[in-house]
């Protein structure tokens, strides 16, 4: 079986890291609930979103 994800991510962020995270725990997620197999899981990162109103440790 084979899934694609589309979701926003938060900016910053280690793309890589994050990404290969998503897609072993939806896989074995899924296993978990279904008993089926994912064989891949295609993540699409539609955008970067940046927290709004957060202090990003600028000194004021």
């Amino acid at each position: 079986m084979r899934l694609h994800l589309s979701m926003d991510l938060p900016y910053p962020t280690d793309l890589p890291h994050v990404c290969e995270r998503i897609q072993v725990d939806v896989a074995e997620r899924v296993a978990q609930l279904t008993g089926l197999e994912v064989g891949e899981v295609i993540l699409t990162v539609r955008r970067l979103v940046t927290a709004v109103g957060v202090n990003r440790g600028r000194v004021r």
